[in-house]
């Protein structure tokens, strides 16, 4: 076993934390969306507890001689996390969720330090220890800032612990250091296990609605796609598009299935591609076939698209081999769609009438409109 020098031990230690704070911040961008739900619903858990517990506090005033010094103090506290109750319930506010949760926390520290150095100078300190330890588990942040805040409030706790209460001020900082350490280790390994569990389930999710060959979204996630459009609340597409790849049965036969598989792979980044600039979903629908979902288009401008993505493939090089795309169009604009296979169906029929005309065209349904 190789013992390495005490300085390059440092090194490789630190190299170490180094990665994991990388890794953290990259699972938590990676995740940006199932993070902020879980935040979203920790604010709003916080600031309730905050309020609810605080006036609990306040109705036992009239027993117990011993708040009844601290009542300004809870009124406020109560005032403050009723306020931003209030103000987080605003969708515009809604997105400044780390804001309301430092603030949050802010206040709880405040309170807790007022009762432990303020109020009861006599004694050390015992609830403000919970909340060095509870803060950093609450929450999924980056580690470094969080440890940033927990060292602020530590300071400002010493620092007021040695003017009001000297004689604990030492004991107090201590627990509070040895509870801040611990806290943040836990809270950092809590949030490192929390990340690796959204990325497991984000991996899984692309696994079950991914085509492997393609990389687009597969039939399994189309036919979800459009049971969610007959909610009320979802964006409806403005146009439906059918794609086949022409003579593709015969490109398999004539360069064999490993060189159609790697222009399947070259095709379904070409239309990944594509999206880049278009407002298009598209989905494997089976073998050379392929359905697109197209939004905020009118008429016009789909067939546009359409065209645009006709002229994209044939464009697209496997090798020195090329292929073209038949299109068939399906305008829906603002109808009323109850079922969406309908539409489907009606951008086939299109498709269809494309092959007829000698493929490598786009056509539309509703007009019968033709295009090269």
């Amino acid at each position: 076993m190789q013992i390495l020098p005490g300085g390059d031990n440092m090194k490789k230690r630190f190299k170490i934390f180094w990665e994991q704070e990388n890794n953290c911040r990259q699972l938590a961008s990676t995740n940006r969306r199932a993070v902020n739900e879980y935040n979203e619903k920790t604010l709003s858990t916080l600031l309730l507890l905050g309020w609810v517990l605080v006036l609990m506090t306040l109705l036992s005033v009239p027993f117990s001689n011993t708040k009844a010094a601290a009542v300004p103090a809870y009124l406020l506290s109560f005032s403050i996390f009723f306020a931003l109750s209030l103000l987080f319930k605003i969708p515009a506010v809604k997105k400044y969720t780390y804001i309301g949760l430092y603030s949050g926390f802010s206040v709880l520290f405040l309170l807790g330090i007022y009762l432990s150095v303020v109020h009861s100078p006599d004694m050390r300190a015992t609830i403000l220890l919970g909340g060095f330890v509870i803060m950093p588990l609450s929450f999924i942040d980056c580690p470094r800032r969080i440890r940033l805040f927990l060292a602020f409030w530590l300071v400002v706790q010493t620092a007021l612990a040695f003017h009001f209460k000297p004689q604990y001020a030492l004991d107090d900082t201590i627990n509070c250091l040895v509870a801040s350490v611990l806290g943040g280790y836990l809270g950092k390994t809590l949030v490192q296990v929390r990340l690796e569990g959204y990325e497991a389930q984000r991996l899984l999710t692309i696994e079950k609605e991914t085509d492997v060959l393609t990389g687009l979204l597969n039939r399994r996630k189309l036919f979800e796609t459009l049971a969610a459009l007959e909610t009320t609340g979802a964006e409806k597409p403005s146009g439906i598009l059918m794609i086949d790849i022409d003579y593709f049965k015969n490109f398999n036969d004539n360069y064999g299935h490993a060189i159609g598989d790697k222009y399947l792979n070259c095709f379904g980044e070409t239309l990944t591609k594509f999206t880049q600039n278009f407002r298009l979903d598209f989905y494997r629908y089976g073998g050379e076939e392929f359905v697109a979902m197209a939004y905020g288009y009118d008429e016009k401008e789909l067939l546009t698209v359409a065209e645009s993505l006709r002229i994209a493939v044939q464009n697209t090089d496997i090798d020195g081999n090329r292929t073209t795309v038949s299109i068939g169009v399906a305008y829906c604009g603002e109808e009323k769609i109850r079922n969406y296979e309908n539409v489907i169906d009606r951008a086939d029929k299109a498709l269809y009438a494309a092959k007829r005309a000698g493929r490598n065209k786009v056509c539309m349904e509703q007009n019968e409109i033709l295009v090269k």
